[in-house]
């Protein structure tokens, strides 16, 4: 019986410890991918300290979707237009004139900001065994949220689920990722360390 309490303590935590790495993967994979491909180094990462209202006319979410037989990744940036043209005219090159960023520069800037993210943990799935597919980003109103947020179901055994803010000079970007878990021996697969490849890709 002791035996048996051993090995299911054992698993809770290789459990909880593959959550946290999925948490830090997340959040490092974020911050360093938005660095990168949008040249701005001063970018901070936080917990979320910032509450965007459903009801804000101006508030919209980008999302995209990793998926394989055992796992279903989701990740959603939540952002208000003004906060995104800010982090875009960086990118674009405008330094601190955002209002030469349109709202149309600054959705397809949100966009392939999911779509950098969604590779990337596409690549780290697949690099540890697994198959994925991976949608377009989706770029929709904030007031959508409800549909691509998480649920309890008997679908999955397990969800990690994390919520963190990208800052920058006073404006920020709410990102949350969580994965549906079919199969909990999967988790130690897939929590394995890897090499991304850094292929130069800049937004456009």
């Amino acid at each position: 019986m002791n035996n048996f309490a051993e090995m299911e303590n054992e698993k809770e935590e290789q459990i909880d410890r593959s959550k946290d790495f999925l948490k830090n993967l997340c959040r490092d994979l974020s911050l360093t991918r938005l660095k990168q491909h949008s040249f701005m180094d001063i970018i901070t990462q936080n917990d979320v300290k910032r509450k965007i209202d459903t009801d804000e006319e101006s508030q919209w979410i980008s999302v995209i979707f990793v998926k394989g037989d055992n796992l279903q990744f989701i990740f959603k940036t939540q952002f208000v237009t003004e906060d995104a043209k800010h982090f875009a005219s960086k990118a674009y090159g405008e330094n601190d004139d955002s209002e030469n960023v349109c709202k149309r520069q600054a959705d397809e800037f949100m966009k392939e900001f999911c779509n950098l993210m969604g590779g990337g943990i596409k690549e780290h799935f697949e690099k540890n065994g697994l198959k994925t597919i991976m949608s377009l980003p989706l770029l929709t109103r904030g007031q959508d949220n409800v549909f691509f947020s998480p649920n309890h179901s008997e679908a999955y055994e397990d969800i990690f689920l994390d919520t963190w803010e990208l800052q920058l000079e006073g404006k920020s970007l709410i990102c949350e990722a969580f994965v549906e878990i079919y199969e909990k021996d999967i988790l130690p697969t897939i929590c394995n360390e890897i090499e991304f490849a850094e292929d130069e890709v800049e937004f456009f």
